[in-house]
């Protein structure tokens, strides 16, 4: 019987601690949290693009991907002008993703060949307007993506 109070007092006392530590980080957790995204949010981006607009369009045009001026501008847009370090460090210049992972490339040229092999894979109508494929096929999820797409320039030297 001793032993069964032992142990229910010992149970009192975890919970008593938990509670007790739970309320006294309360407030100092909120301010930890704030911090982490602040900190995050600063390093989200390379302060340059990590690789020349004109190198990509070369590529793509060297492998014959068929509207290039309409693919840059996804491939600018989706890496915030080569400078978002989630996909530049993977390489992944179009966003892709396998399962919810975003996918990895050992350099940023498999990325647009990926984009090749996909878009000889499901554009197959060549006289299809670029950007009603991309919205018929849902590309993204964002629904105003074909209009922020338009927008997009393209900074070449």
């Amino acid at each position: 019987m001793q032993w069964m109070n032992y142990r229910c007092m010992k149970k009192a006392a975890f919970v008593v601690f938990c509670l007790a530590f739970s309320f006294s980080c309360f407030g100092q957790k909120d301010s930890v949290v704030a911090k982490r995204k602040i900190t995050h949010s600063h390093n989200k981006y390379y302060p340059k693009p990590r690789i020349d607009a004109n190198d990509v369009i070369a590529y793509m045009d060297s492998i014959g991907i068929k509207h290039s001026e309409v693919v840059i501008k996804q491939a600018l847009l989706e890496t915030g002008h080569f400078r978002a370090r989630l996909l530049m460090d993977r390489n992944n210049l179009f966003a892709f993703r396998f399962t919810k992972h975003y996918m990895r490339f050992s350099h940023w040229k498999k990325s647009v060949d990926y984009y090749k092999n996909w878009q000889d894979k499901f554009y197959t109508n060549d006289k299809e307007d670029y950007y009603l494929f991309l919205k018929r096929i849902r590309y993204a999820r964002a629904k105003n993506y074909i209009n922020v797409l338009k927008q997009v320039r393209v900074r070449t030297n």
